[in-house]
């Protein structure tokens, strides 16, 4: 079984003063766009693993406390040929568009990202994603290591449903919720990954975006989820030239309380 390292240079130069250096394979350069050469992660052989990997653990954790992009992005194993495993990583940076046109770049191997696909994928999309990786370590964005395992055989091509897609694109905007309430110190449940999208989602439909977007799905989240369909909140959402946060500037915790308690008639 060999140990490999995903690294993301755009963040930074990867060093490990108290360890033997990793040996570089090469970027993760899709077959079908040879141009993202340069904006590519980089894949890492650790041919030292006692030494290397308690190394990398303790720097992936000290960039994450100090809020840092990630630089390691994940320690994955594998006992497949290398190239092997280079090629299907770097392949999976694509995805097809549900309008067929085109492929998206697809930034799974961002923990930021890949922390999310648990609840958007079905364990065979992970296989496939996943390829003849067996195992897939990497610290996510609350600070915690988690291990996802996978046949490491799969040979079937990874392909995502519209719906899957859509809530791909939204990753970014539930992972910017989540920052922000925790570090306002909110608990923040299990399933609170899933509401935030299900808002976003929400949000959008009403032609939302920037802070207007973000402070609607937070409302959505801490509020109820069904505050939209009151009629205070539709008279803002059905004036689409006025600014929701602006719209609600003033209200204070008895309109918000008043507002999800007359909610409740709505679900």
């Amino acid at each position: 079984m060999v140990h490999y390292v995903i690294v993301e240079p755009a963040n930074g130069k990867l060093e490990l003063s108290d360890a033997p250096p990793v040996y570089e394979i090469g970027e993760l350069v899709p077959a079908d766009r040879p141009e993202l050469e340069g904006v590519v992660p980089v894949l890492y052989c650790a041919e030292h693993p006692a030494e290397q990997l308690p190394v990398l653990r303790k720097v992936a954790a000290l960039r994450h406390q100090r809020r840092a992009p990630p630089i390691i992005c994940a320690i994955v194993t594998s006992d497949s040929a290398t190239g092997r495993v280079q090629q299907h990583l770097a392949d999976q940076l694509l995805v097809d568009r549900p309008d067929g046109r085109d492929t998206a770049v697809f930034r799974y191997h961002d923990p930021r990202v890949f922390s999310h696909l648990s609840r958007i994928l079905r364990k065979e999309q992970f296989d496939a994603l996943l390829g003849p990786v067996q195992s897939w370590k990497f610290l996510d964005p609350a600070g915690e290591w988690t291990t996802v395992k996978v046949t490491g055989k799969s040979e079937g091509a990874f392909v995502v449903t519209p719906e899957q897609f859509s809530r791909i694109g939204r990753i970014e905007l539930v992972q910017r919720a989540l920052d922000m309430l925790r570090a306002n110190r909110a608990t923040t449940p299990p399933d609170t990954p899933t509401l935030l999208d299900v808002q976003f989602a929400k949000g959008i439909a009403y032609m939302l975006d920037g802070a207007d977007l973000q402070a609607f799905a937070l409302h959505g989240l801490l509020v109820s989820p069904y505050f939209d369909r009151h009629p205070r909140i539709r008279t803002i959402l059905q004036a689409p030239e006025q600014s929701y946060v602006n719209s609600v500037a003033n209200w204070g915790p008895s309109d918000w309380e008043t507002i999800a308690r007359e909610s409740i008639q709505y679900q």
